[in-house]
């Protein structure tokens, strides 16, 4: 969808005055007292990372995952219910038990449900109580960061890679936004939705108290390390001995508008709600790109995810 037909777009939001800036100053600075607390943010469920460290390679994968489904009542409905779906049942008959569902969907889409739904649940449940449709507008960017990453990780030659880790890194990346959210929520909407104080001292003191938040509270609830860094590293200087996946996140963190403002999308944006904290598409990314060897694929990458998108704001609605 075009962000210019999006009346919300439109609306301009006040300036910070000068007592929010103070106190967002002061709650950045203060990045490691938060990073130390439990109280602010629960972990996701264990599920989550469980089916991070299944082997997707192994004969046992479709047993293994339905295993894990089962283990969630609400996540076996979810399942069940999308294999049930017009798109996916084809005219065959209803199924009623979760390995059945696993097998007509596939390992991969069953597992992107699965990992959406788990992540999603505790974004909506645990996260802080900030508007809804600034909830809304966060968890739609970090579900796009989430499919982008994966199509640019697939699109790699390298089997150190995981796709579907790299999905789950683009949907908790910015834990450490929901963390600094939790403890100021009013004054948090209002920073994010005057663009974050981009191009302001202000904003380089957010980027390093989130990514810092991140990092120390995914290393804290057990997270792949992947994860850790790609909350950590997502907004920095690329080093020559990055972790790929972190570059991948890196990428995928910046492509929000090259799918909003495609005429093909059809997903709405929330209120006065716009993605991305980083940014469009800089030289540093590109560089990211000739990084991994992805120049003339990057633009299939891309038209794919568009093309996808139906998917996406099917997990958004909660239709799929």
């Amino acid at each position: 969808m075009d962000n210019e037909s999006n009346p919300a777009s439109d609306t301009e939001v006040p300036p910070l005055l000068a007592y929010e800036l103070d106190r967002l100053s002061t709650l950045f600075a203060n990045w490691a007292s938060m990073a130390g607390r439990d109280n602010i943010l629960p972990p996701p469920s264990p599920h989550a990372f469980r089916l991070l460290s299944l082997d997707r390679e192994a004969d046992s994968i479709p047993q293994d995952l339905a295993e894990i489904i089962q283990s969630d009542s609400i996540l076996a409905a979810r399942v069940l219910g999308v294999a049930n779906s017009a798109l996916y049942m084809r005219g065959g008959k209803p199924l009623f038990d979760v390995r059945s569902a696993v097998q007509r969907l596939g390992v991969n889409l069953a597992f992107e449900v699965s990992e959406a739904q788990l992540i999603g649940k505790w974004f909506r449940k645990d996260a802080p109580a900030i508007d809804q449709d600034l909830l809304e507008g966060l968890w739609l960017e970090y579900l796009v960061t989430g499919f982008f990453g994966r199509e640019i990780a697939s699109a790699l030659d390298d089997d150190d890679v995981d796709p579907m880790l790299v999905y789950a890194g683009g949907m908790l990346h910015d834990v450490g936004t929901l963390v600094l959210c939790g403890a100021e929520p009013t004054l948090m909407s209002r920073f994010i939705r005057t663009d974050y104080g981009r191009g302001t001292p202000l904003n380089t003191a957010f980027v390093q108290a989130h990514t810092r938040i991140g990092a120390a509270m995914l290393h804290r609830w057990g997270a792949p390390k992947e994860l850790v860094h790609c909350a950590q590293r997502h907004h920095a200087i690329l080093e020559p001995d990055e972790l790929t996946s972190t570059l991948v996140v890196f990428i995928a963190d910046h492509l929000h508008d090259t799918l909003f403002t495609d005429q093909r999308v059809t997903i709405e944006l929330p209120g006065d709600y716009q993605p991305g904290c980083a940014g469009p598409m800089t030289p540093e990314v590109q560089i990211a790109v000739r990084t991994l060897g992805i120049e003339d694929k990057f633009d299939a990458i891309v038209e794919k995810v568009i093309l996808g998108s139906h998917r996406l704001k099917a997990i958004v609605s909660g239709a799929v």
